[in-house]
């Protein structure tokens, strides 16, 4: 087996979220899958994705992912490396091609340089019971002169919301122990600015191993589907860059709508695959700080 990086989501090659793809030749025994499981906790990359199947005559995969805390059910996020890679390698053709899972299916269209997905569902976005200071954040670090909110906004499903007025690099993350006795899995700080239409965000996910995210398909649908309904107007595309404080940032093109409670969005963005892979076992494992 070997193992293949995929950069995802940045404007250049190491900018953007990592994805080790993993495509063994044959069927991996429980030993092998523990062997991955281990490697993803002290991995570089963000998630490692295990490709169980593929079909190139049914344009489908599936794969089994694995973050720092171990499994994850959520595949959405890797689907666009997993799916470029394959594509890249000539294993699925050009075009759209699905991930199979136990819980739905997603399909991504892809050449193996760029990939765009499809959000369409019913908009999810109300006010939640939570100020930033119960998660750690000091107050008045967000929008001056208005009460600050956290929100939850997505398409099917929400994701927690904090709109403010500074670059949210500047901003102290939250406390990811009063983040767990909340039961909030992730936090989103986001700048936006009708005049360019662009969305500047920090995205904080430690409920799901990810104590600060490089990249999300998913984020970007929530802060797309938020932006949407702040304008005042336009069909113009909106600009998704979500940063860290490392410097990393991905961009993320967001166009669609969202109306009578209903968001049909469409998020494209680049991916570099690795023009070679890295042997299975050689050290790869280090700090993601």
């Amino acid at each position: 087996m070997k193992v293949t990086t995929v950069d995802m989501f940045g404007d250049v090659p190491g900018r953007g979220s990592q994805l080790d793809v993993i495509i063994p030749e044959g069927p991996c025994d429980g030993a092998v899958v523990r062997e991955i499981a281990a490697r993803a906790r002290i991995a570089v990359a963000d998630e490692s994705a295990l490709v169980t199947w593929r079909s190139r005559e049914r344009r489908a995969f599936s794969s089994r992912i694995f973050a720092s805390d171990g499994e994850t059910s959520l595949g959405t996020h890797s689907v666009a490396g997993v799916a470029a890679c394959l594509v890249g390698r000539g294993l699925l053709p050009m075009g759209d091609v699905e991930r199979i899972a136990p819980d739905g299916r997603a399909r991504v269209r892809t050449d193996g340089r760029a990939v765009s997905i499809r959000f369409e569902g019913s908009l999810i976005h109300g006010t939640l019971p939570h100020v930033p200071r119960d998660l750690g954040v000091p107050s008045g670090a967000g929008r001056a002169g208005e009460r600050e909110l956290l929100v939850g906004c997505g398409v099917g499903r929400s994701l927690t919301l904090w709109r403010v007025d500074q670059d949210p690099r500047s901003l102290p993350p939250p406390d990811a122990g009063r983040m767990r006795d909340l039961g909030l899995t992730d936090l989103t700080a986001f700048r936006w600015d009708e005049a360019s239409r662009e969305v500047v965000a920090r995205v904080f996910a430690p409920g799901f191993g990810i104590p600060e995210d490089r990249g999300c398909l998913p984020a970007a649908a929530s802060l797309g589907a938020a932006a949407l309904r702040l304008t005042s107007g336009g069909a113009e595309p909106l600009t998704i860059r979500q940063v860290t404080a490392r410097g990393t940032e991905s961009v993320f093109l967001c166009e669609g709508s969202v109306r009578d409670g209903v968001a049909r969005l469409r998020i494209t963005s680049r991916v570099w695959v690795a023009t070679t892979d890295t042997p299975w076992g050689t050290g790869t494992g280090r700090s993601r700080g």
